[in-house]
């Protein structure tokens, strides 16, 4: 079995367990939120790798991705940097807001983003060979 179908299993067991109107986004009243995606789709070529994800991270909380290998975690957390920009096969539809900013927006410096929003693997290694 090969990883996209293995990430294709858990997603399937959750649209049966979980109601689809239990799924719906409803807004944070209470917390400010610092990142928000909506209906953000994925592709590397023809293969779909997110489907339709959205979510809203509040502003001084900790967050954090979980699941199994090839579920599409690191691709998510990409898209908040535009590193999949760097993939010439990658599209990325629908929208981020970083501060209410579209981060996809023409305007947006790319280098400044970068630099602004990082990222940390469970294994850096800062001296890559």
């Amino acid at each position: 079995m090969n990883a996209l179908s293995e990430a294709a299993t858990p997603r399937a067991r959750i649209e049966t367990v979980v109601p689809e109107h239990a799924r719906e986004v409803a807004p944070l009243a209470d917390l400010d939120t610092a990142v928000s995606v909506r209906k953000v789709d994925l592709f590397y070529g023809e293969k779909q790798a997110l489907f339709d994800v959205s979510l809203d991270i509040p502003r001084r909380h900790v967050v954090a991705f979980i699941g199994p290998s090839g579920c599409g975690k690191s691709t998510l957390l990409r898209c908040f940097n535009r590193m999949n920009d760097l993939v010439d096969s990658c599209r990325v539809q629908g929208q981020i807001l970083i501060d209410g900013t579209d981060i996809y927006d023409r305007r947006i410096n790319v280098a400044q983003l970068r630099r602004r929003v990082g990222m940390v693997f469970q294994k850096p290694n800062p001296f890559p060979k």
